[in-house]
């Protein structure tokens, strides 16, 4: 959510911006719209895997990270100059937790996806990535002291099934050197992604989605300019073609975003049933693009290997 993830991340993330008391009543047309929002907000953190993929085989993974955050912080300035005063509300204390979900959730998960998607498929990729809802429980477990119940142990036990029915048994299963490694660099940016609503969730969510993000984004940027600029020594910009370029604009200015503000606005109104169950069409967005756009094959494991995961993110879910 991709922010991410807004990458799809900080898309999950976006509920720690849910206040404690219970949500407003909404009537069915309400909860409808919400629920489509959401539903389209996990569609575009799916896609994010097919940018990435396209995205990796052109351009420098640091210059290309980069320059999705650049467009992404472009896209959002406008949004964010109307909370400019919620910025003064930030201490040491949140820039702190700030700064860590910017590291982990943002570049290291962005830099960790691409790098892995190099060396692996984006269908697998596509599976992995959507089981950060159980990477999210058994963290929140090891982390913040939650303790898991019968239905949280079932959902991750679903989710690990298919994952490693995807990395053992997927069409890369026969080049392991080239398959498990990127499937394993993929599984650390979930990690990542996690460990963004476990800091977002320790800061106390002092503001809203939309500076938040901002931060985050700019965090981030800033964080990789030194070694995106080491990229640019040996590429030119001008070696980047249309495809990528409207790769990076999609990934930062669309699915950034726009997937995080659907989420922030949608995720807030519907039960957190429906929010599970809607979460699904990351991976089965990711499947179907993977092979429309890429033209990768979808056999019997990638299949099987979904429905685990979906499975998971509906039995799991709280």
């Amino acid at each position: 959510m991709g922010a991410e993830s807004m990458s799809v991340e900080p898309l999950r993330g976006a509920e720690a911006d849910a206040p404690a008391a219970p949500r407003p009543r909404a009537d069915g047309g309400r909860q409808q719209r919400a629920f489509v929002e959401v539903l389209l907000a996990m569609a575009l953190a799916g896609s994010t895997v097919v940018a990435g993929k396209l995205l990796s085989a052109r351009v420098p993974v640091f210059l290309s990270v980069e320059l999705t955050l650049l467009a992404a912080l472009a896209a959002i300035l406008p949004a964010q100059l109307a909370r400019r005063r919620e910025l003064l509300r930030l201490g040491p204390r949140e820039l702190g937790y700030m700064a860590l979900q910017a590291f982990f959730g943002i570049a290291l998960f962005r830099v960790l996806t691409l790098y892995g998607l190099r060396l692996t498929s984006a269908l697998s990729a596509g599976v992995i990535t959507s089981a950060a809802p159980a990477v999210m429980a058994v963290l929140a477990a090891v982390l913040l002291g939650e303790r898991p119940g019968g239905r949280a142990v079932a959902g991750v036990a679903l989710t690990v099934g298919g994952l490693v029915l995807v990395s053992a048994w997927g069409p890369g299963a026969p080049a392991v050197p080239a398959s498990l490694p990127g499937n394993l660099l993929v599984l650390g940016a979930t990690v990542c992604e996690a460990l963004l609503t476990i800091f977002r969730k320790r800061s106390g969510g002092a503001v809203g989605s939309v500076t938040n993000t901002t931060v985050l984004v700019g965090m981030s940027a800033a964080m990789l300019l030194p070694l995106a600029a080491a990229d640019l020594r040996h590429y030119c910009l001008a070696r980047i073609d249309l495809v990528a370029w409207a790769a990076i604009v999609y990934y930062g200015a669309v699915a950034t975003v726009l997937a995080y503000i659907l989420w922030g606005r949608g995720a807030l109104r519907i039960p957190a049933s429906r929010t599970g169950v809607a979460t699904a069409a990351l991976p089965v967005t990711a499947l179907v693009l993977s092979v429309l756009v890429l033209g990768e094959p979808l056999q019997v494991p990638h299949v099987t290997g979904c429905a685990a995961v979906v499975a998971g993110m509906i039995v799991g879910r709280k």
